[in-house]
């Protein structure tokens, strides 16, 4: 069975078989779906070499008659379309910059039978594809920190050794975060791969970003999985990590930790 077909067999079944009687002639659930895909296919953006951008953010414009009908199942309704867009990104191997957003609005100028999409990309991940500098980094005398305040003149920076190595502890093993960052999911392509059911395919990603001379971020950002992200016990989209914070997905907690130690030689690719 292919995929649209699971995923209108997955709806109907939902909602008691009421699109099947409701849609005949009308814009189908299916056809949104379809129409959902084809416009991430058109609109990817090249990351990197095995990863491209799309967008996260939809607007699906219908004629009064079809926005009447689809309107009042909308909550089902973008939920099982963005679980759809979800298997389709893990499959072509795109990468969201957020949670998924589906809006419904009505258009008075389409007849019924006919609608638009239109997208959007709703964050900033073009800061993962910036290049890492080269300088080497010395973190100041009370520890690791992810960021330096402003630097002094150039006359007075002092030698710098290397950046603060980042590692991710995951249950007792810790697991090091590399430039540009890593993915982190249930999915075999996730560069830390978790086995928890409650867990995306692809659920969040750990972006080390440069800041200032020789300063690093470090910055989680939720995929649009499903069971979402907790930071410290709040759940959030997008959140800066420190030293120690906590990170929830699914059942599975993990610990950011900086290493006592910076690395002493970079090696060429930034670290």
């Amino acid at each position: 069975m292919r995929p649209l077909q699971r995923f209108e067999r997955r709806l109907e079944g939902i909602v008691s078989g009421v699109f099947a009687r409701a849609f005949k002639g009308d814009v189908e659930p299916i056809e949104l779906a379809a129409a959902l895909k084809r416009e991430i296919d058109n609109t990817a953006r090249i990351l990197s070499r095995d990863r491209r951008l799309v967008p996260n953010h939809f607007t699906i414009e219908l004629g009064p008659g079809d926005f009447e009908r689809l309107n009042a199942y909308g909550r089902t309704l973008n939920h099982e379309l963005a679980n759809e867009l979800r298997d389709h990104a893990d499959i072509q191997r795109y990468t969201f910059s957020g949670p998924i957003e589906i809006e419904l609005t009505q258009q008075d100028d389409l007849p019924t039978g006919k609608f638009r999409v239109v997208s959007a990309t709703v964050g900033s991940p073009q800061r993962r594809s910036q290049p890492y500098p080269q300088e080497p980094y010395v973190p100041p005398n009370d520890g690791p920190v992810l960021s330096t305040p402003a630097s002094p003149p150039p006359q007075q920076q002092q030698p710098r050794r290397g950046h603060p190595q980042v590692m991710l502890e995951v249950n007792g093993r810790r697991r090091p975060v590399n430039p540009p960052g890593v993915v982190l999911g249930r999915g075999t392509d996730a560069d830390i791969q978790i086995n928890d059911p409650g867990v995306s395919r692809r659920h969040a990603e750990i972006r080390l970003m440069p800041e200032g001379p020789g300063g690093i971020r470090v910055v989680l950002v939720d995929l649009g999985s499903t069971n979402g992200t907790l930071v410290n016990g709040r759940r959030t989209t997008e959140a800066e990590l420190v030293d120690g914070s906590t990170v929830r997905i699914g059942n599975t907690t993990m610990t950011l930790r900086l290493a006592d130690e910076p690395m002493a030689q970079p090696p060429s690719s930034g670290w």
